[in-house]
This record gives C-alpha cells, sequence and structure tokens, in this order.
C-alpha cells in the first residue's frame, strides 16, 4: 500500500470525529446520553440487546458479548441512518449513536473515506468493531524489546476486512492495531466500547505512535 503521504492526525469536526481531534469548538450540544438524534430503530434494538447481554456476563467476557450483540445487526442496512453515514475531508468520522446512561458502554458509527486511517493504537476498554460497509484494512503490531530494552513497534500483519466481519478488543497495548481504508470507495464500521466517550471523547484509543 501506498500510505506515505496519508494524513494521520488532523482536526475534524463534531463528537470530535476522532480521537486525536481538537476538542475546542467542536462540542455538540445535541448528544446526551442514551440514542442519539437521527438514530435509527435497529439501533436502538441493539443497544436493548447490548444491556441485557452485560447483564448477564462476567467480566472477562464482556468483549466476546459485544462481539455476540454485533452479530445480528452489523450487516443490516437498516442499522444507520443517512446522517450517520457521512464522512469528513481530512480524516476518518466518529459518530456517537448511544451513550449507556449507566456510563457502561458507548456504541459509534465509524466513517472512512478514500486513504484514511488510524494511529497505531491500543485500547483503555474492551470492544467489538464490526465492518457495515466496504473493505477496510486491519494492520497488527506487537512490541519488542530489543538489546538496550528500549521497545518497538513491529508490523506483524494486514488483514482485508469484509462487510460482517467482527473484531474484539481487549485494554492494553498488547493487541496494538491500526484501520484504515486503501480501497475506492466508503467503508462503515460499527463499534462498541466499555467507555463512556460522551464524558470523554478522547479516551478509548492509546497512541503507540511515539514508539
Amino acid at each position: 500500500m501506498d500510505q506515505e503521504n496519508w494524513p494521520d492526525n488532523a482536526n475534524v469536526t463534531p463528537f470530535p470525529g476522532h480521537p486525536g481531534a481538537n476538542l475546542n469548538g467542536t462540542e455538540n450540544t445535541r448528544l446526551h446520553y442514551g440514542l442519539q438524534a437521527d438514530t435509527t430503530p435497529l439501533l436502538a434494538e441493539l443497544a436493548t440487546t447490548m444491556h441485557s447481554t452485560l447483564e448477564r456476563c462476567e467480566a472477562h467476557s464482556l468483549s466476546a458479548a459485544a462481539k455476540a450483540s454485533l452479530r445480528g445487526y452489523v450487516c443490516d442496512p437498516a442499522l444507520l441512518s443517512v446522517e450517520h453515514k457521512q464522512g469528513a475531508a481530512d480524516n476518518y468520522r466518529r459518530h456517537l449513536l448511544y451513550a449507556a446512561e449507566d456510563r457502561s458502554f458507548s456504541i459509534l458509527a465509524i466513517v472512512w473515506n478514500p486513504k484514511q486511517r488510524t494511529l497505531v493504537h491500543g485500547h483503555s476498554a474492551w470492544g467489538a468493531a464490526g465492518v457495515y460497509e466496504g473493505n477496510p484494512y486491519c494492520e497488527s503490531y506487537r512490541l519488542d524489546e530489543d538489546s538496550r530494552q528500549a521497545i518497538n513497534l513491529r508490523h506483524n500483519m494486514t488483514y482485508r476486512l469484509q462487510p460482517g466481519d467482527i473484531a474484539t478488543v481487549e485494554p492494553g497495548i498488547d493487541d496494538a492495531h491500526r484501520i484504515g481504508n486503501d480501497s475506492n470507495s466508503r467503508c462503515i464500521t460499527v463499534h462498541i466500547y466499555g467507555r463512556d466517550l460522551l464524558a470523554k471523547p478522547g479516551s478509548i484509543n492509546i497512541s503507540l505512535e511515539h514508539l
């Protein structure tokens, strides 16, 4: 992939659009706990399903529970409204769809226009992500310690994703990865994270680009 000139960290608008965006002046007063404006009935059903699943699950299985909840919804065209399929010109765009009132989880849609990607990162909480539209890729990385006991980031493998594919994430940096779109068309993914992203929109990613 020819990625040398791809943007890594630009400011985009409301929510903020991605975890590294500048929050100054981007607060969206329409956001609140519960379902956001313009969400669909099917998204409401997914949120209810996720609440029911969490009530039955132990802490060690929450990411698997999120994956199971997503499976019946992520490929359904009725899951997202037109408003939540809109991207941004300068970087990928996140849309907050649902923020649980008990602060237990959040649901996002992320829209990737061509040549948009994340930084290499881990996560601060459990989660699951599924492909709604398009064919994004995921690069996995490992952390190696050299003879000087310095930690280095090493590319491990690249996966091509298909609509309906769902992956889980665990807290920490052992599962370091980058997601991006190197196709000529839009990609959309749907994410469930065990964080209150309404209160702290940028809290879910742990950037590893400094390694």
